[in-house]
């Protein structure tokens, strides 16, 4: 059981946790940890998402899903400035 941020508990079978998913999706579509970014709001040791950090994925901590929707939005804009050089 992990603590799933301030209002949910996060009950999985032993050993499914987040970096799990993260490794299923890196098998999945040939993405390599080290070139994938997460987002999450509970980075700190015991917090759910602590093991995405723990396994290397560089790790993005926010407070809530506002906070989130505005880092998204801003590694797209960058993105989008990056492959448009009229931006």
């Amino acid at each position: 059981m992990n603590l799933g941020g301030t209002a949910s508990v996060d009950i999985t079978k032993a050993g499914i946790d987040k970096s799990y998913g993260i490794s299923k999706l890196q098998d999945t579509l040939g993405i390599a940890l080290q070139d994938m970014v997460f987002i999450g709001d509970a980075l700190f040791p015991g917090g759910n998402d602590y093991p995405v950090k723990e396994a290397g994925v560089v790790s993005v901590q926010v407070r809530d899903h506002n906070e989130t929707k505005r880092v998204i939005e801003g590694m797209i804009a960058c993105l989008e400035s990056k492959n448009d050089p009229t931006i």
